[in-house]
């Protein structure tokens, strides 16, 4: 059975300050300097001082590290679904947590009291389609007759190095939760799709999606509005908010409606990552 997806599964949300500042940080200034320096050698990238803003960081009024997030969003999901059989927790993230080597899988895992052989993973190098991945990778471990399982998603908005990427996407502090199983509720997943844009354009590029995943002519399709703009007018558009950065798509798909087939497109310089979920409308023509 495929895995299925509901969106009152889906809990997500932004937040304000969730750590308030502790003046003692001031003294590990030099330390997370040091950090950030090897940090950026590692990735063989040249280092400024300039680029430098540990202490806006560790100042901000508006931290938000994984964890708390979490914490806040845990109790809607238990709300809505029994939490008691999750046997695989995974996280998916763009940007660092702000507690470097946190263990965020394993804290909602002991949060909600789950056995100690749940499977936990965190996929932080794939960018904006770090939870397309990571849903897959969900879908690949939960059909070796595993029973459900957990996507949390995370970012926060303070780096401790300039960037004019997140200056520009302005991002919140967001998280969500994903809680998906395989009772055959909501949506079915089709699959999972990378691929590069080639000389036919998006819109082509697109259209094969939709053939590739066999989604009907009344799809609902989720994306950025940036990717939307590239395409021609789609009759059931569910825009997502970039501030957002990987909570955007699924935080528009909770917005979906379950009887129609629905698309989710991302687009990262030249390449096209999707998700594809099939509505029990289309279902019943199986």
């Amino acid at each position: 059975m495929s895995l299925s997806l509901h969106p009152r599964h889906i809990i997500w949300n932004t937040f304000g300050e969730l750590e308030p500042f502790n003046p003692a940080w001031l003294d590990e200034v030099d330390h997370w300097e040091d950090y950030v320096a090897a940090f950026f050698q590692s990735n063989g990238l040249p280092w400024d001082p300039a680029q430098s803003q540990v202490v806006e960081c560790i100042t901000a009024e508006d931290k938000a590290p994984f964890v708390r997030m979490m914490d806040r969003l845990l109790p809607s999901l238990q709300a809505v679904t029994d939490c008691r059989d999750i046997d695989v927790v995974m996280l998916a993230h763009w940007t660092p947590d702000l507690h470097l080597g946190t263990s965020v899988v394993n804290h909602v895992i002991h949060q909600l009291d789950l056995s100690e052989q749940s499977f936990a993973l965190a996929i932080s190098d794939r960018g904006l389609s770090a939870p397309l991945f990571a849903f897959d990778a969900l879908h690949r471990y939960l059909r070796q007759n595993a029973r459900r399982g957990l996507l949390l998603i995370a970012d926060q908005k303070h780096l401790l190095y300039r960037s004019p990427l997140m200056r520009r996407l302005a991002p919140h502090n967001s998280a969500s939760i994903v809680a998906v199983n395989r009772d055959d509720e909501g949506w079915r997943y089709l699959g999972y799709q990378r691929s590069e844009l080639n000389a036919s354009g998006i819109a082509a590029h697109c259209d094969g999606i939709k053939q590739h995943f066999g989604l009907t002519d009344h799809y609902r399709l989720v994306a950025s509005p940036t990717v939307l703009s590239l395409l021609p007018a789609h009759e059931h558009p569910l825009p997502a908010d970039d501030r957002l950065l990987c909570t955007s798509l699924f935080a528009a798909l909770a917005q979906g409606d379950t009887r129609y087939d629905h698309l989710l497109l991302l687009q990262e310089e030249t390449t096209i990552t999707a998700l594809a979920f099939q509505g029990t409308e289309n279902r019943a023509c199986d």
